[in-house]
């Protein structure tokens, strides 16, 4: 049995959704046309986690998600029906949950314990210090308060037979050494904090531990290990070191070399040090199991990367990897199916209501982190660098700090990359990049500095040392930095167009043109053929049909900043029931109409619950955005007087003019919807299916998007056997799109030859439509496909039943070359049959719904 990777299908498994609950979605999966289950991480992790990635241990399944016998059951299942598993690995980070037992005895032990360097902790003695201390940032207020409110206590407990320090959930062990002899079993009353002296003597007593219990706020201050980005949940593993990669990978190879995981997705591989090593490593070790792997399991292994790619950048070509997880073709079908024309008019309306252009706010979210979240990595950073600068030269670290800022405030990707012996090619192009922005910034004096800096950052890191240099500590702080101000900030403050402000994506550039989108095809074929290509994740910022819709406001047809500047009218007086000093601005007004835009239901019926969905992602929205409310300062009267002006939004006549409007633009979004769908599933790449997203997505982001999915639903909608024309009819039920879906993997698994390799040429189109036709055509050596797929439904005249009525039709054809003139061609979604000329006409999407995926015989 052969494997081949034709389409994956990602499913959240947790306590709710199990292992066992998988089994009998299994059948439906395959009539749909999945190859491989994508699973979510299923090593074992903090109780009631539904996402996996705090992971408490690599050394089983989650028990919770059904456990090791879970997963044989499952795979036995895939396994009758000829289907694989990919497996999400996170081997950045662990978290920092008590049940980490790896972690609580670095705690317990400090740097004596036997993972003291499993974990990315500085163990050098601070200013702040007295000795070699872990800071642990989780007290809701200063240590002094918290011992005034008695919220710390000394516990005895009965599953470790172990005394213990316990405040709120949390739970930190006592370092042997800190225990008296003398203490017996009154221990826990000689450290009661209701009496002056037990308080006093717990004082004493956490002095004496390995780690420092400090105040929240004063994290990116203090805080003296690696988090995954700026979440003290989660501490980062140094994956470098050769014990801790063999440590946390021996359980994963072993599902691997048993033939329960036919290949892994690496979650955040940024956040390594050395990603490229890691990477090659993983390969040579799978590769070395699979001969080991039962006798019809031993095709290559699957490696996938979470990477976010900046535009124009490629994955580096010596990472041994099948690809990214698409967030790249995400952003590649995004920017065609964005109107230009619509890009002035959003333009001239955004800078009325917000800050813009979009440099300008991602430079102020940047600042801003570095000054709080990742201000000590910051001038850790600073101060290392002073190191390499004689007393002579009067360099000071604030002198190295101002420069490196404007270098890091410029920094156009998530970061560099070292190779064998030195800086990669296109790493070395960003990182001029961001010195030559820097230098227009700089007064004249700091540019020799900036270019020691430039010349320095170059170089290579030594791989033996256990001190981390200031190249290791560069690239850990660029990516998360432009991570959280970037899709965790700038994402929520800039809102010019919500539909391209999406993980993966730059909301600065606002569409490219046809002959680009082809050009990303190309580049991924030659180098990536196997990457994986998605439109919806468990990470989203909203769904992908959300999106879509979002996505017709660009085309001048829509009319849109006309028809906001009619609801800014319309909706003033709910503005007077605020306070002043609360009332809701006019760019979060802005935002709150695209959100309702985005996630409006097609079916009425979900009309109940959206009013409680969009409670909870408002205040998750405007704390991400960190204006006038924020996870660290909230404040409570902005955040109601938000929440209150979408509650009667709701209440008002404003609904109908908001569903009369969804309504006027839902056919062009839809084609939108289904153009996504179809080149999802038929340019280069292996297509990704996010749980459920064969049915309309007008999700939000977490916990939002990972809500249970209605596989009943699904699995009896695609019971019935209708003709694509009629689901089109009835195009709102989400048929159409889940249908579609089964025609377009039905031909990937029929005809493997035309994914695998294929050569891939644009085909131009001319006439008066050939501005939303999107052609191609994929040959393999005895068959070939022609693609056709259209954009800017809007001005294509299209009914309610996805049907265009546009004239312009008649007008518009493909230019096919004459070797092909008369050749057969079958429409795998039509069923119709025809012979074409050179000159393809396309007169036929008139009174038609204007796709089409053909097929011809060489």
């Amino acid at each position: 049995m052969i494997l081949s990777l034709r389409a994956t299908y990602r499913i959240q498994f947790h306590k709710d959704y199990t292992l066992y609950d998988a089994i009998s979605l299994v059948p439906y999966l395959k009539k749909l046309g999945i190859s491989h289950i994508y699973a979510s991480p299923l090593l074992a992790s903090a109780s009631g986690s539904l996402h996996g990635y705090d992971t408490i241990s690599w050394d089983f399944i989650d028990s919770e998600r059904g456990g090791e016998k879970g997963l044989l059951a499952l795979v036995e299942t895939l396994r009758a029906h000829d289907m694989g598993l990919i497996l999400d690995i996170v081997p950045n980070h662990m978290t920092t949950n008590p049940q980490n037992a790896w972690w609580q005895d670095v705690l317990q032990y400090g740097r004596e314990s036997q993972y003291a360097y499993y974990f990315d902790i500085d163990w050098s003695v601070s200013a702040e210090q007295e000795t070699h201390k872990i800071i642990l940032p989780f007290l809701e207020k200063p240590l002094e308060e918290i011992l005034e409110d008695q919220k710390i206590r000394v516990s005895y407990q009965e599953d470790t037979h172990s005394f213990v320090i316990t405040y709120e959930d949390k739970v930190f062990p006592l370092a042997a050494e800190s225990l008296s002899e003398t203490q017996n079993e009154l221990f826990a009353d000689f450290f009661n904090p209701e009496t002056l002296e037990g308080k006093s003597n717990l004082l004493a007593l956490l002095q004496k531990q390995h780690y420092q219990l400090v105040w929240w706020q004063t994290a990116g201050d203090l805080l003296n290990w690696r988090r995954f980005f700026d979440v003290t949940a989660l501490i980062a593993l140094r994956m470098e070191r050769p014990e801790v990669f063999a440590r946390t990978h021996d359980y994963v190879f072993d599902l691997y070399r048993r033939g329960l995981i036919d290949g892994v997705r690496v979650d955040h591989v940024d956040g390594l040090l050395q990603p490229a090593r890691y990477c090659q490593t993983l390969l040579q070790t799978l590769n070395a199991l699979t001969p080991e792997r039962p006798e019809n399991l031993r095709d290559a292994p699957i490696i996938f990367v979470e990477k976010i790619l900046s535009s124009g950048e490629h994955l580096p070509e010596n990472w041994p990897v099948s690809g990214t997880t698409g967030y790249d073709f995400l952003e590649q079908v995004s920017l065609l199916l964005h109107h230009p024309v619509g890009e002035e008019k959003l333009n001239t309306l955004w800078a009325q209501l917000g800050p813009h252009p979009y440099a300008k706010v991602m430079r102020a979210a940047r600042n801003e982190k570095l000054n709080s979240s990742f201000y000590k990595m910051f001038h850790d950073l600073a101060q290392s660098l002073t190191e390499f600068f004689p007393p002579e030269q009067n360099i000071t670290q604030h002198a190295i700090a101002c420069v490196l800022q404007e270098i890091l405030l410029a920094f156009p990707v998530y970061r560099i990359y070292f190779s064998e012996t030195e800086l990669s090619e296109q790493s070395r192009s960003y990182l001029s990049e961001a010195c030559e922005h820097a230098k227009k910034r700089l007064p004249a004096h700091s540019i020799p500095l900036l270019m020691s800096l430039k010349k320095l950052l170059s170089q290579i890191s030594p791989l033996s040392s256990d001190r981390k240099s200031f190249q290791d500590m560069f690239v850990h702080l660029t990516a998360p930095l432009v991570a959280k101000s970037g899709e965790d900030t700038a994402f929520y403050r800039y809102d010019r167009l919500l539909s391209r402000n999406e993980v993966g994506t730059d909301p600065a550039i606002f569409c490219k043109d046809i002959h680009a989108f082809h050009q990303t095809n190309l580049t991924r074929l030659a180098s990536h053929p196997q990457a994986m290509l998605c439109t919806a994740t468990h990470d989203h910022k909203r769904g992908e049909d959300g999106r879509a819709r979002l996505m017709v406001l660009s085309e001048p047809e829509a009319n849109w900043t006309e028809i906001v500047a009619l609801w800014f009218e319309k909706n003033k007086a709910l503005h007077m029931q605020a306070r002043a000093d609360s009332s809701v601005s006019r760019a979060d007004e802005f935002f709150f109409y695209q959100t309702l835009i985005s996630a409006w239901p097609v079916d009425t019926g979900e009309l109940a619950d959206l009013p409680k969905r969009l409670e909870t992602y408002l205040t998750k929205a405007l704390r991400e955005r960190g204006l006038r409310t924020s996870w660290a300062d909230p404040d409570a009267n902005y955040e109601e007087s938000c929440q209150h002006f979408v509650r009667q939004l709701l209440q008002t006549s404003f609904v109908e003019e908001l569903s009369a409007f969804v309504d006027h633009i839902s056919p062009a979004a839809a084609l939108n919807s289904l153009t996504q769908v179809i080149l999802r599933s038929t340019v280069p790449g292996v297509p990704d299916l996010y749980q459920g997203r064969e049915g309309w997505d007008f999700s939000l982001v977490d916990p939002d998007n990972r809500r249970p999915v209605d596989y009943f639903r699904l699995g009896k909608d695609f019971e019935v056997d209708n003709r694509l024309a009629t689901l089109a009819s009835s195009w709102r039920d989400g048929r159409i799109k889940q249908h579609l879906l089964f025609k377009l993997l039905k031909l990937r698994e029929n005809y493997p030859q035309l994914f695998i390799n294929p050569r891939y040429e644009a085909v131009s189109v001319q006439g008066e439509l050939s501005d939303h036709v999107v052609a191609f055509q994929c040959f393999a050596e005895d068959i070939k496909i022609l693609v056709i797929v259209t954009r800017f439904g809007l001005s294509l005249s299209m009914d309610d039943s996805l049907q265009s009525h546009e004239k312009g039709w008649n007008t518009t054809h493909l230019s096919l070359t004459e070797e092909e003139e008369g050749e057969a061609w079958e429409s795998i979604l039509w069923g119709n049959s025809f012979k074409n000329s050179s000159a393809f006409g396309l007169g036929y999407f008139y009174g038609s719904v204007p796709f089409d995926v053909l097929i011809a015989s060489r």
